[in-house]
């Protein structure tokens, strides 16, 4: 009997990658269903929610030992959909497709898996979800169907799908719908995950070598090249989003005209987050073609925003000052640059920030009094001079272990020393995607 040698050929790698595609119901009809659709699945997220918490109610009253409801997980709570579906009264959930619907239960089980999870102590319990104060939306989990660039949605047919620019040859494996408008004609679109070859001409690739410093500031982040990477102005917006918050507040709640009031207030919020995270897309980008690792500092944000109020026995200084340092903190977008960072660019290391600021790149002399005004660094010691944001950036990549930036793209003044900074701390590796994975749609539960 003679062997069958086994195939050597192994299957390439590949990579995840999303793509927002606008998506055009065609009818109003048509677009009465999805918004059904995505009804549906709330509806069915509120009762399973209500149901678990219900039931683990019971069991703590009881005082009795045993499992109780048993753990949240899509398992469980997708036996507790399949009885909500069955139950008399619900027959009308028949008209939408059981794997859409069900599918909330995979959300509601991550939620409850983060709420559970020590490391994420901020998590809180899963909410209901409100019908005038989310944004409809349902996930198409599996059998993806996308011809002559139309969107088969399971039991109302296809809908036609703005140009996909990217990816148009990868596996779709699934689909999150989602209106992002209010108006009388509401805009949807299609998140599209797509599973396509590391290979591809369309996947980006961050540098193959070099290392750079990156410190992050409020409306802009400064590499250790000398780049400024400037965010957008939404002094604007943030103009308006007030003025609507005040007419709000005047409002009686439930009535008509504070729910439109609200309608305009989330257009702009919407319009300002989608121009937040267009420029931290743009500028990690940039920063991950510029070289392969990239090195920022290790900002606990959550500290640095801290409400300065106090308590009434020990009321806070410069209340208004600092609340006005976290909105502008905030806004920056540090956390959304250091999260695309992890996956665009080869290696993400992070430094303590201890000093970055006062300490000069070239001598390595620490005071306070090298930051004559905030944009200014200039030396006491040597007498180095540049911008202050770009020796931060330098110190960065330098207390990281790695080569400066050479010496021409510095400006002026003596040849920096590698260990010219204070050892603070050994640079961390960042603990994310890594950089063959982009985030996808697939466990993100965008208010169903």
């Amino acid at each position: 009997m003679t062997s069958i040698p086994k195939s050597t050929t192994q299957e390439s790698p590949t990579v995840i990658r999303t793509l927002r595609v606008r998506l055009y119901p065609g009818t109003a009809a048509n677009g009465q269903y999805l918004e059904q659709l995505a009804g549906a699945c709330r509806f069915a997220w509120n009762h399973v929610l209500a149901g678990h918490e219900t039931d683990y109610r019971t069991w703590k009253a009881s005082g009795k030992p045993g499992e109780g409801p048993g753990d949240p997980t899509f398992f469980t709570l997708g036996k507790r959909f399949t009885q909500l579906r069955n139950a008399p009264g619900n027959e009308w959930l028949k008209d939408y497709h059981y794997e859409i619907v069900r599918y909330v239960c995979k959300y509601l089980g991550d939620a409850y898996a983060a709420f559970f999870d020590p490391d994420r102590p901020d998590h809180g319990r899963p909410q209901y979800k409100a019908k005038h104060y989310i944004q409809p939306a349902f996930t198409i989990p599996s059998h993806v169907r996308i011809e002559d660039g139309r969107l088969y949605i399971p039991k109302m047919g296809w809908a036609r799908l703005g140009p996909i620019s990217r990816y148009a040859d990868g596996q779709p494996l699934t689909v999150r719908v989602r209106q992002e408008s209010e108006s009388k004609q509401p805009k949807w679109y299609a998140y599209i995950v797509f599973e396509v070859p590391e290979d591809h001409p369309d996947v980006y690739r961050p540098a193959k070598t070099g290392a750079v410093g990156v410190d992050r500031n409020v409306g802009q982040a400064t590499d250790s090249t000398g780049e400024v990477h400037a965010l957008p102005d939404t002094t604007v917006e943030d103009a308006k989003i007030k003025r609507y918050q005040r007419r709000m507040a005047r409002q009686q709640k439930g009535s008509q005209r504070r729910r439109g009031t609200g309608g305009k207030l989330r257009k702009l919020q919407r319009k300002r987050a989608r121009r937040r995270d267009n420029a931290t897309h743009q500028i990690s980008r940039k920063v991950a073609d510029t070289a392969h690792t990239v090195v920022l500092e290790d900002l606990n944000t959550k500290a640095m925003t801290k409400s300065a109020k106090g308590t009434v026995e020990n009321p806070g200084k410069n209340v208004k000052q600092k609340a006005g340092l976290n909105r502008a903190i905030l806004a920056s977008g540090w956390g959304q640059l250091e999260r695309k960072l992890e996956y665009k660019a080869g290696e993400l290391w992070f430094v303590d920030p201890a000093y970055t600021s006062q300490a000069c790149s070239q001598c390595g002399h620490t005071a306070k009094s090298n930051r004559p005004s905030q944009a200014v660094f200039a030396c006491g010691a040597c007498g180095f001079q540049a911008n202050a944001d770009h020796n931060a950036a330098i110190n960065i990549l330098v207390r990281a272990g790695l080569p400066p930036v050479p010496v021409s793209a510095r400006g002026t003044g003596a040849a920096a020393r590698r260990g010219a900074l204070p050892p603070w701390s050994v640079a961390r590796p960042a603990k994310g995607t890594p950089a063959t994975r982009e985030p996808d749609m697939r466990g993100v539960n965008h208010c169903i």
